[in-house]
């Protein structure tokens, strides 16, 4: 994240966690690139600010 807008996606391994599928992996990073404004909106709200944050239920397909 760079001037809080989304530059890139990473996947990295860690020591006994499998890495998603590719088909999943891409799903995910599709799912990311849909939200990825209320993600970084919560995400700096939350971490950067301190601030209560609500959930938000998603119930439609990507």
């Amino acid at each position: 994240m760079e001037n809080g807008e989304l530059k890139e996606i990473r996947r990295t391994a860690k020591k006994g966690v499998d890495l998603l599928r590719e088909k999943d992996a891409r799903t995910a990073e599709e799912f990311i690139r849909k939200y990825e404004t209320n993600i970084i909106e919560k995400w700096i709200n939350f971490f950067v600010l301190k601030k209560q944050i609500r959930c938000t239920n998603i119930k439609k397909k990507i």
